[in-house]
């Protein structure tokens, strides 16, 4: 059985990827702050066995409602490390959108490292027991992600 996290929990967690964020971007004051996960699924096939392996990330996302820009900054599941923020404007991207189903957002661009990125941005998560993901509580942050994506990003 998976462990659960409190509430409070979650909206510390939370409260840590915004800090993280403001801590690196320098015009971060502009930008709301989600957390969002991504898991990639990479397949090898050898002539008797297929390989499967699936690798977790976690951002941190900004978007300027304004500027109409997002921000993706690569952390770590402590919080505590990060890699280099992708700046993504509207009018640079290739393409954008986001599955109804799964409501994963894909936006295609050639300066990304496999020219696309994957992501979700949950409103809640409260168990993880596989220990992959950051758990999180920004049920208001991520619906406003939801729609401004919607809204204005997506082509």
């Amino acid at each position: 059985m998976a462990k659960k996290f409190s509430d409070e929990v979650c909206l510390a967690n939370y409260k840590k990827v915004q800090e993280l964020f403001n801590k690196v971007i320098p015009d971060h004051s502009r930008f709301s702050v989600v957390y969002g996960c991504g898991v990639d699924v990479g397949m090898t096939n050898f002539v008797v066995v297929r390989k499967t392996t699936y690798t977790y990330s976690s951002y941190a996302v900004g978007f300027d409602t304004g500027g109409e820009e997002i921000v993706i900054l690569p952390i770590d599941i402590d919080m505590e490390s990060y890699g280099s923020p992708v700046y993504l404007k509207k009018s640079e991207i290739d393409k954008a959108k986001i599955s109804w189903l799964s409501k994963e957002i894909t936006i295609r661009d050639k300066r990304l490292p496999k020219k696309y990125i994957q992501f979700s941005v949950p409103e809640m998560i409260n168990q993880d027991p596989d220990n992959v993901v950051i758990p999180v509580k920004q049920n208001e942050e991520a619906k406003r992600f939801a729609e401004f994506f919607k809204k204005s990003y997506s082509k």
